[in-house]
C-alpha cells in the first residue's frame, strides 16, 4: 500500500509537472505573439509635416495643401492615408506625399488632419496636426429701425433678458446688485425682484422647461428659479470651455450658453450634461466676447460685448452670417451719461408672438424695440 501510494504520488507529480509546462509553453508562445505583434504596430517618428502648421488658419471651401516629408534614416514607405477629422479620405502608394485636402464638414474652426504611413520592415509613421477654419462668406450688414423706445432702469447692469406672456425677464450684474427681476416693460416698473447674495456677479437668463435659468459670471454656477416666486430649486455647473457664464438661451430643446470667448456650450436642458460645443467665426477669424443671447428662427443672436454689434450665427456651422450694427440707437447725449467701457449694448428679447425685437444695455436709460431694416420679421437666413 505504501509502495502504491508513492507510485500514485509520483504520476501526480509528473502529471502536474507536464500540465505546468505545457501552461508555461502556451503563455510564453502567447508573449512571443504579443511581441511580434507589438513590432508590427509600432509607431515610430518617422514622420515632419511641413504643411500645413499647427492652428494655420484658412478658409472654408478652399483647398489646404498637405505636404510629408519622411525623416531621414527612416525606413522606406510602402503606403500613406490621408485622414480628415476622423475619417479616411486617401491612400497613396508612391511619392511624391502631397494632397489637396479640403474639410467638407461645415462647421467653422477646429479640423483635424492625421497621416499614417507604413514602412516595408512592418513599423508605423503618424503625424497629425490641427487647422482652424473660417468664414468664406462676409455677414450680411444689417441697419434698424426704432419701432418704440420704453424706460429702462438706470441702475440695471443688464446681463440677460427674455420675453414671456408679456413681461420682460431681466438678469443683472455686478456683485451685490445682481438680481432676477420681472418687468412690466411699458412703464418700466419692476414688479418682483429676487436679489442674488453678495458673493455671485449675476450673468445671462433664459426660461427652459417651466424654469428661469440664471448664470454666474466666475462661481461655476447657474441657477434654476421658479418662474413665478424665482425661488431657487436646482443649481448646476454649466462647464464652459474657460469656466464662466455670459449669456444663456433655450434653442428647442438644448441651451446654448456663451463664456466671453468665440465658444458656444449646448447642453442638455434635462440633466445638464455636455452635448457638443460651436466655434464662431466670420470672414475675418474668430468673433470672441460673445455675450447675451437669443434664438430666433433658427439663428442666435449674440452681442458682442463692448461693441455696438449683434452678430447672426448659424447654430450648426458657427458661420456668423449677418451683422446688426446698432451704433446709433442713443443719442449723442444719453452716451455721454454712460461709462463708455462698461455700459454698453448688452440685452436681447424676442416675442415670437408678435414677431417684436427688443434690445437694451447696461445702465442705459432706455428699451428699444426695433426692426431690421429691409425685413417685416426676423430673417430666417439660408443654411
Amino acid at each position: 500500500m505504501k509502495c502504491q501510494s508513492v507510485i500514485f504520488g509520483l504520476l501526480a507529480v509528473v502529471l502536474v509537472s507536464c500540465n505546468g509546462n505545457s501552461e508555461n509553453r502556451s503563455l510564453s508562445n502567447k508573449k512571443k505573439s504579443a511581441k511580434s505583434l507589438e513590432k508590427t504596430i509600432q509607431i515610430v517618428n518617422s514622420l515632419r509635416l511641413k504643411s500645413p502648421h499647427r492652428g494655420d488658419l484658412f478658409v472654408f471651401g478652399k483647398p489646404i495643401d498637405v505636404v510629408m516629408i519622411p525623416r531621414k534614416r527612416a525606413a522606406d514607405i510602402d503606403s500613406v492615408q490621408l485622414f480628415g477629422d476622423n475619417e479616411l479620405l486617401e491612400t497613396k502608394t508612391k511619392a511624391p506625399w502631397n494632397w489637396k485636402w479640403t474639410p467638407t464638414k461645415a462647421n467653422m474652426g477646429k479640423h483635424n488632419l492625421k497621416l499614417m504611413a507604413y514602412h516595408v520592415d512592418g513599423t508605423i509613421g503618424e503625424v497629425s496636426t490641427h487647422v482652424y477654419l473660417k468664414s468664406n462668406v462676409a455677414p450680411e450688414q444689417y441697419s434698424f429701425e426704432i419701432v418704440k423706445s420704453y424706460p429702462h432702469d438706470k441702475h440695471a447692469y443688464t446681463q440677460g433678458l427674455f420675453y414671456r406672456n408679456g413681461y420682460l425677464y431681466e438678469g443683472t450684474g455686478q456683485n451685490g446688485e445682481s438680481s432676477l427681476r420681472k418687468v412690466k416693460f411699458e412703464k418700466g416698473e419692476v414688479l418682483s425682484i429676487f436679489n442674488m447674495e453678495q458673493e455671485y456677479f449675476g450673468e445671462g437668463i433664459t426660461y427652459c422647461d417651466g424654469k428661469i435659468i440664471q448664470l454666474t459670471w466666475t462661481a461655476q454656477k447657474a441657477f434654476v428659479m421658479d418662474p413665478e416666486t424665482f425661488e431657487q430649486v436646482d443649481v448646476f455647473d454649466p462647464k464652459t470651455s474657460n469656466g464662466q457664464g455670459w449669456g444663456i438661451t433655450t434653442m428647442n430643446d438644448e441651451l446654448v450658453i456663451s463664456d466671453g470667448t468665440n465658444i458656444l456650450t449646448f447642453l442638455n436642458p434635462k440633466d445638464y450634461s455636455h452635448l457638443k460645443t460651436v466655434e464662431v467665426y466670420d470672414n475675418a477669424g474668430k468673433v470672441t466676447n460673445l455675450n447675451e443671447l437669443e434664438y430666433i428662427n433658427g439663428k442666435i443672436f449674440a452681442n458682442v460685448w463692448l461693441t455696438d454689434r449683434i452678430v447672426i450665427i448659424n447654430p450648426e456651422t458657427g458661420r456668423v452670417e449677418g451683422d446688426l450694427n446698432l451704433k446709433n440707437i442713443l443719442t449723442s447725449r444719453e452716451r455721454l451719461r454712460l461709462n463708455q467701457n462698461d455700459d454698453v449694448l448688452n440685452g436681447i428679447a424676442w416675442d415670437a408672438e408678435n414677431n417684436r425685437l427688443f434690445v437694451t444695455g447696461k445702465r442705459w436709460p432706455k428699451l428699444f424695440e426695433i426692426k431690421i431694416k429691409g425685413f417685416t420679421s426676423i430673417p430666417k437666413m439660408k443654411f
